[in-house]
């Protein structure tokens, strides 16, 4: 039954040969404690059997993106095709534990201040020590956060972030579609933190919600080195092309050069951790896509810079 006093929230899933996950994490989604919700999967070309799985269920509404594997047009064509005046943006490796979540998140728009969107605390399956409770920019563009009990996260619920966690995010859709939600141009990478700087310089804020955590269930891709190449090849261009789209000037130059030195750093780590050189190819691969379509970022730097609200960069403030 509808209930008329509560919106209707829109969860969008991007899939992608994850059966392994989705036949986890999907079947919570569908006992929510929510009266008034509808299920959007997108997928991105899965051929393990990921589409007859979802077909399976009658309350699911399934979407083949008109272009695979690409990340963050397949989100915004999800977006597209939902109802909701809310929605909650979640990867297919994230397994939602609290029934009650989708109820506390909306309660949480109507608690605090300015709310632009609201990210999913969590931590990897298996691990009692985590980082993903807060996250941070800096001037190489991600700060390390120290790992902390997972029963400590909790007191940072409410608290203030540079930007959401991707893995599942919760926002208003009309605020959404006022930043333009994810960019495009982007195949993988940069879709959350680039968002979370464009809702700080509308005027909006970006909250955790860490009342209770969620399972991140997909840690085992980060050890297949040829999936991590890839992907570290996307988010490397990916910081870079951001930086110089969104950062004022100074902090545009400052950043470009501190990104460039943890980016080697982290790559020539993974290259010897993994002892492989996919990690640290990747690194010029990406530099060189960014080079490449420096004049893409360029441009839409022009529209963005004079379209802010908020001037100067609060996103690197926030600790």
């Amino acid at each position: 039954m509808v209930n008329k006093n509560l919106p209707l929230i829109s969860i969008i899933m991007l899939n992608y040969n994850g059966l392994n996950y989705i036949k986890r994490t999907v079947p919570p989604l569908l006992e929510l404690d929510y009266p008034d919700y509808e299920i959007i999967i997108v997928d991105n070309g899965s051929v393990d059997g990921s589409i007859e799985y979802i077909q399976s269920f009658k309350n699911i509404k399934l979407l083949k993106s008109p272009i695979i594997r690409a990340k963050n047009f397949a989100c915004n064509y999800g977006v597209s095709h939902g109802k909701g005046e809310f929605l909650l943006l979640l990867d297919n490796d994230l397994l939602i534990t609290d029934k009650r979540l989708l109820l506390d998140l909306y309660d949480m728009t109507d608690e605090l201040d300015s709310v632009g969107c609201i990210s999913l605390s969590n931590y990897n399956e298996g691990e009692k020590k985590t980082k993903n409770y807060k996250l941070k920019l800096g001037y190489y563009f991600i700060k390390s956060l120290k790992k902390i009990d997972i029963s400590e996260v909790k007191n940072f619920h409410g608290s203030l972030t540079a930007y959401p966690e991707g893995k599942g995010l919760f926002i208003e859709k009309k605020k959404w579609e006022e930043v333009g939600g994810y960019d495009v141009h982007l195949v993988f990478g940069g879709d959350d933190n680039d968002l979370g700087i464009k809702l700080w310089m509308m005027g909006y804020k970006c909250y955790l919600y860490a009342r209770t955590l969620q399972v991140h269930t997909g840690m085992a891709e980060r050890e297949d080195v040829r999936k991590y190449s890839l992907k570290w090849k996307e988010m490397f261009y990916a910081h870079l092309y951001t930086v110089v789209k969104n950062y004022s000037f100074f902090n545009m130059l400052l950043t470009l050069s501190g990104l460039s030195v943890y980016g080697i750093i982290k790559s020539v780590y993974f290259a010897l951790k993994m002892k492989d050189t996919g990690p640290f190819l990747s690194f010029f691969t990406g530099s060189y896509l960014f080079v490449k379509n420096l004049p893409v970022a360029l441009d839409k730097r022009k529209d963005i810079q004079k379209r802010r609200k908020i001037k100067e960069d609060i996103f690197l403030n926030i600790e």
